[in-house]
């Protein structure tokens, strides 16, 4: 990943992870076959040190991340525009890396269960879990290692 460009900006690992874990969506960038750029809003959770989304089993950017496993996953958190000021308080975090299909089904499930819980925790043991979990055949689940990340945030508002 560059260097930021504006070092004064930049957070610790620890509040860019909190800010990957605890935004509700964002925005993975993949790799055309002609090089062009690819993205697409996706959620997502982190568990067992790494980034897992999910997603049909075919599509434009699985095509994409089978042929080229590169990949840039962006989020941001507390967004506040700034008036007169023309600025915008806020958290970002960005994550740089391959991602990988997961094939193993107990981490599946883990994974699964992850964004259940981050989403609907409230209804991770009722019936429409269940039916969730009977569905997992007809679900990729993709890993993202946290081997890169980076946090930036504008007035250093994490809240």
């Amino acid at each position: 990943m560059n260097t930021l460009r504006r070092i004064d900006r930049k957070t610790s690992d620890e509040d860019a992870l909190r800010v990957l874990s605890e935004s509700l969506y964002g925005t993975l960038a993949t790799v055309n076959e002609d090089g062009s750029p690819y993205c697409v809003p996706m959620s997502h959770a982190v568990w067992n040190g790494a980034l897992y989304f999910h997603c049909a089993r075919a599509g434009q950017k699985l095509d994409n991340l089978r042929r080229d496993a590169r990949a840039f996953y962006t989020c941001v958190r507390n967004v506040r525009v700034l008036g007169p000021e023309f600025a915008m308080e806020y958290s970002s975090c960005a994550v740089e890396g391959r991602v990988e299909e997961v094939t193993d089904e107990a981490e599946r499930a883990g994974a699964m269960r992850a964004l259940c819980e981050k989403y609907c925790p409230d209804d991770v043991d009722s019936d429409a879990y269940a039916r969730t979990m009977r569905a997992m055949p007809a679900v990729v689940m993709l890993r993202m290692p946290l081997d890169s990340v980076c946090g930036k945030a504008n007035r250093g508002k994490l809240d």
